[in-house]
């Protein structure tokens, strides 16, 4: 039969994985076995629970550790990232939200596991309120010492700003000092913490505050804080009432000058006072303050012993002026009114001597005491003080005494530096004055006396003030003297003229009349002669050329050709035009784009302006430019009324005679000769160079043989016929298109031959045994009869043989007008008149 085998079955325990994963056992009671399962399938059960609320709890751990990370740091709303008043009372808040998220995530926890999270947020809790709290005191106090620094600097710009206002001044430091108990109190601070941060604002609000006053108003900061000698009014002495060196007065007060007492303005080192007078620490000091009051006197001009003495002891104090002033004079070996250095030691410690010896009938200290004291006085020094200096202002009163000596010094900068631009600005208003004075007008607000000490001081001042008020007396005579002739203004001077038996009473208010009329009268006639072009515009009859336009020009040019008689016959010899405008011109004409342009201009010009007009402009522009004034006498009245292109208008309509030249031809010929010799900017900025002519001595050689001797004369004119003929040659030489022409190895004797006649106008030679210039284009029989028939007229007039005529060369002298001299030299003169005979040729 066959065997049925029988297994016991698997067992199931509470264990850790094992391998492999079944295994047979022997059994011995399978009952037993069944007995057994149930409790161990409860505890294995309970360990799986277990488990999991274990890892329930650490998940809701996990979220709130998370969440309070988020409330704490968030970038946007975390607690950590909050400053400053934004944090206060945010430490609960936030505490009271990580509570309500604790209980709601333990609200979502089995009961089994709720306990173990709750104890894990306990424990996270601590740690994130700790956090919170540590962050939030110091944002507390970080604001509470924000706040506390804020109140501070607020209430130390507003007293600052109070330096002038004492009763504000002082509320704000008690309103600041009280913040400052109440602050130290609420933060444990010491007694003495508390007093030395009062002390710290009270220095740092004085500092500020004496900054701004004397950076602001520094003369007001001197004269609020200096010392006595600092003020306008300075000190002066005091009688002493002691009768002997050892117990005068001065001498016991360590105050030798016998100086003021000052409560508002102490002395550096003053101690008290005596009555009137100021007990200082030391002799030393007492000296130093002498030295300052001189030192002050200096600066404001007092710088003589007669000066100095009648300031500090005047008469009018019932002082013996006149003997303090010789006592001090022979202590010292000058004179009266010898101005002293008082800036120098030496000077400044023999000065203090003298006044002290005079003071207290001695002098009873030391050379070292002097140079100390002196040293001190110049600022070379500095003597040590128990004395802190109090003026009644609460704000320098509240500075240390070392701050009150720096803030002085740079007030004494600030105003020695407004003092140099006053100076400048006073300077500026007299140079102004004194030019509207000088061309006889008024000139508003003046500089006044005040002023002038105020720049300057006493002595400088009062000079500068005195010269002032003469050139402004002498203005007033100055412009009655601008319309009078100039006989006149030197005979009014005559009859002013204090004469010496006009001595005794008012005799000197005459003279210094007639030294102010003297020189108003000077300065007028001295510019008459030497610049009677701006004495013309000075007295309206001339006015400036501002304009670059022809026709605006040429009016001015008229309107002075018009008052040139009226200006001579004040005295004044006015040119028609400055060297400037003549400059300008002469520029502007060879300016022009081309020759023709420059022809209209000059011919549009002549239209207007009479000839003797034209001469004028003529002879202005020669020396800048020979071919524009050349150009501009031959394009003159009355030649230029003519039109050359209509043969119909007869010459003799406006001329007396037919040109052998066309005026107008020469003139193109030798503004563009000029323009290739001397190219304008324009030109040369085109890259265009000037044409190449034969040597000078070949052309001056060929020029030479044209000309004769007909410049002997008058070398000037010759030099400026010359440089009209190379502008001549140029011209024909460079526009003939002939290459013959511009060579420059010798000089082309067609082109020479043309070329002096368009620079002369034409010349006669061997006339009357010389050689003679011709008016332009006049042929030489035309020139012979009509100069015949003049020279016998003029001849005959003076009384003189008219045949002699022919005894005498002719010499151009411009104009169609000629001078007669004789083979040996002698010009013919009219016995008469003694004035030169002047032939003119028409």
């Amino acid at each position: 039969m066959p065997t049925v085998p029988t297994v016991t079955g698997r067992q199931v325990e509470s264990r850790g994985f094992q391998s492999p994963g079944i295994q047979a056992f022997e059994q011995p009671n399978i009952g037993d076995a069944l007995a057994q399962v149930g409790p161990k399938a409860i505890d294995m059960f309970a360990q799986a629970k277990q488990r999991a609320d274990v890892a329930q709890a650490q998940d809701a751990s996990l979220q709130l550790s998370q969440f309070s990370s988020d409330l704490l740091t968030n970038p946007n709303t975390g607690l950590l990232n909050m400053q400053g008043k934004n944090a206060l009372g945010k430490g609960q808040e936030y505490t009271q939200q990580f509570d309500a998220h604790a209980e709601q995530l333990a609200m979502t926890l089995p009961e089994g596991a709720r306990a173990g999270f709750m104890l894990q947020a306990q424990q996270q809790r601590i740690q994130f309120t700790t956090q919170a709290g540590r962050h939030e005191i110091g944002q507390l106090n970080a604001y509470e010492e924000g706040q506390f620094q804020a109140t501070l600097a607020n209430n130390g710009k507003l007293a600052a700003s109070a330096y002038g206002d004492n009763a504000n001044y002082v509320l704000y430091n008690q309103q600041t000092f009280q913040q400052i108990d109440d602050y130290g109190a609420a933060h444990g601070w010491s007694p003495e913490q508390i007093n030395a941060k009062k002390v710290e604002f009270k220095e740092k609000v004085a500092d500020a505050s004496l900054s701004q006053w004397s950076a602001n108003n520094s003369i007001e900061f001197i004269q609020s804080n200096g010392e006595l000698s600092d003020t306008v009014a300075g000190s002066r002495r005091a009688v002493s009432e002691g009768s002997s060196s050892d117990g005068a007065r001065g001498i016991r007060n360590n105050n030798p000058g016998n100086l003021e007492y000052s409560k508002t303005n102490p002395w550096v080192g003053q101690t008290g006072d005596d009555g009137r007078f100021a007990k200082f620490e030391t002799p030393e000091h007492g000296i130093r303050a002498l030295g300052r009051n001189l030192l002050s006197y200096q600066r404001q001009g007092i710088d003589t012993v007669s000066d100095i003495i009648n300031r500090w002891a005047p008469p009018s104090d019932n002082n013996n002026t006149d003997a303090y002033i010789k006592a001090v004079c022979a202590q010292l070996g000058v004179t009266p009114d010898q101005q002293l250095d008082a800036s120098n030691p030496d000077t400044l410690k023999a000065l203090c001597g003298a006044i002290i010896h005079h003071e207290n009938g001695s002098q009873p200290y030391t050379d070292q005491q002097l140079s100390t004291g002196v040293s001190a006085a110049i600022g070379l020094s500095q003597l040590p003080t128990s004395t802190k200096r109090y003026t009644g202002n609460a704000a320098f009163d509240a500075a240390s005494p070392e701050a009150q000596a720096t803030f002085l010094r740079q007030a004494d900068q600030i105003r020695k530096q407004q003092q140099a631009e006053y100076r400048t600005s006073i300077d500026s208003q007299v140079r102004d004055a004194t030019a509207a004075y000088i061309r006889g007008v008024d000139f508003p607000n003046a500089p006044t006396q005040t002023e002038f000490l105020a720049a300057y001081g006493v002595r400088e001042g009062n000079l500068r003030y005195t010269e002032f008020k003469n050139t402004q007396i002498a203005g007033q005579y100055i412009g009655s003297f601008r319309n009078m002739p100039t006989s006149s203004i030197t005979a009014y001077v005559d009859q002013l003229s204090p004469g010496t038996e006009e001595t005794g009473e008012g005799y000197a208010s005459r003279a210094e009349l007639f030294d102010q009329v003297s020189a108003a009268a000077t300065k007028v006639i001295s510019q008459r002669q030497n610049n009677p072009f701006n004495a013309a515009v000075e007295i309206g009859a001339y006015k400036p050329i501002a304009s670059n336009n022809p026709n605006d020009i040429t009016a001015e040019v008229a309107n002075r050709f018009s008052s040139q008689e009226g200006l001579r016959a004040l005295g004044i010899n006015a040119p028609i035009l400055s060297s400037e405008e003549a400059a300008a011109l002469s520029e502007q004409v060879r300016g022009t784009k081309d020759v023709n342009q420059t022809i209209s201009l000059l011919q549009s010009m002549g239209e207007t302006l009479s000839a003797p007009a034209m001469r004028q402009v003529a002879s202005a522009i020669a020396p800048n430019n020979a071919a524009t004034a050349y150009s501009a006498l031959l394009l003159g009245t009355p030649d230029n009324q003519y039109d050359n292109t209509k043969s119909s208008i007869a010459y003799s309509q406006f001329i007396g005679y037919k040109p052998a030249m066309n005026k107008y031809d020469v003139s193109k010929v030798i503004l563009a000769g000029d323009q290739l010799l001397n190219p304008t900017k324009a030109m040369k900025d085109a890259g265009i160079t000037p044409v190449q002519l034969p040597s000078e001595d070949k052309l001056k050689r060929a020029f030479d043989d044209q000309v004769g001797n007909s410049f002997a004369n008058n070398p000037q004119a010759r030099q400026l016929s010359y440089n009209l003929f190379k502008a001549a040659y140029a011209g024909i030489a460079y526009q003939s298109g002939d290459a013959s022409m511009t060579k420059t190895d010798v000089a082309n004797s067609d082109v020479v031959e043309k070329a002096a006649q368009y620079a002369t106008g034409g010349v006669y030679k061997g006339f009357n045994g010389g050689d003679v210039v011709m008016p332009f284009g006049m042929d030489k029989s035309t020139f012979k009869d009509r100069y015949t028939a003049s020279a016998q007229q003029a001849l005959k007039d003076a009384g003189l043989n008219v045949n002699a005529a022919s005894n005498f060369t002719p010499v151009n002298i411009g104009n169609n007008q000629y001078r007669l001299v004789s083979g040996s030299g002698r010009w013919a003169t009219d016995p008469k008149t003694n004035e030169a005979i002047v032939v003119r040729v028409e």
